[in-house]
């Protein structure tokens, strides 16, 4: 009987071998684990703001398509800044104090113009272009000029 008990004893535990092989098994799979967590993060990332982007895109068609039946077809003006980022600043202003109150935001069920995944503000510019046959081309481009931001100075151009 005591030798049993003593035999139990001995067998708790681990051996110095097995917990550096154990620890050694648990780098390799972290060290395989991380950088793909990492490349996942970042296209999820990437993905979302590309989203957002696209989120923007068609709320400003739609205002735009709106504003077009209604005889005046124009984007949300672009910010006056010179790094035209659609800040908070940007957001809150009336598009067109003549006509109503209604600013970028409002024109987004949240009330606040998407941002990129670090919550920075994008890149927005509008312009307009008349053509030799006499149509106007109304373009807008958004960008990430966030340098932090996986889709960093990816930029989309959209016209009508």
């Amino acid at each position: 009987m005591r030798n049993m008990n003593h035999n139990i004893k001995k067998r708790s535990g681990f051996t110095l071998s097995e917990l550096v092989v154990t620890l050694a098994v648990m780098g390799i799979i972290a060290s395989t684990a991380i950088p793909r967590f990492s490349k996942v993060q970042d296209q999820t990332q990437s993905d979302i703001n590309i989203t957002n982007i696209n989120v923007i895109r068609e709320t400003f068609f739609h205002y735009y398509y709106r504003e077009h039946m209604a005889g005046n077809p124009h984007f949300p003006p672009s910010s006056t800044d010179e790094d035209r980022l659609m800040d908070e600043t940007w957001a809150n202003a009336p598009m067109d104090s003549t006509v109503s109150d209604l600013a970028p935001k409002d024109l987004f069920s949240t009330g606040t113009v998407p941002t990129n995944a670090n919550h920075y503000p994008f890149y927005y510019e509008s312009t307009y272009e008349l053509k030799l046959d006499g149509t106007m081309k109304h373009t807008i481009i958004l960008k990430d000029t966030d340098p932090d931001s996986p889709s960093y100075d990816k930029s989309f151009t959209f016209s009508i």
